[in-house]
């Protein structure tokens, strides 16, 4: 895989930075404190989930689920706002098994989203 140097370099890890800059008002900087701010959250988020998940609070883990959904959206993480917003729904319509089913994918997903994250972070500073 290649290096995330910039932040051009997300595109090869399926950022649309395009999209994100332009949820950012279009500023280049604030997109960067926004990624900033994605990774902290995100330390904390991650493992949130798997607790919710395995607790089977289905309340709070559907809670969680729309928020990643939102926040992955306005980074331009589109695969993983559109798989939390799958996980969000089958929470909503009941629907345990999709969870069940797609809870790794998703989990694993937010992780790689935060280790490209810490990475470019990394080679900002």
């Amino acid at each position: 895989m290649e290096p995330v140097r910039t932040i051009d370099d997300l595109e090869n890890r399926g950022f649309d930075v395009e999209e994100g800059i332009a949820m950012c008002a279009g500023d280049e900087e604030i997109y960067l404190e926004v990624l900033d701010a994605a990774l902290e959250e995100g330390k904390e988020k991650l493992p949130l989930l798997r607790e919710c998940y395995e607790r089977k609070d289905f309340e709070r883990y559907g809670i969680e689920m729309h928020g990643l959904k939102n926040a992955m959206k306005s980074i331009g993480a589109n695969k993983l706002s559109e798989a939390a917003k799958e996980q969000e729904f089958a929470v909503k319509e009941n629907n345990l098994q999709l969870v069940d089913e797609r809870v790794e994918d998703v989990l694993a997903q937010y992780s790689s989203v935060i280790d490209t994250l810490e990475e470019l972070m990394a080679n900002l500073s």
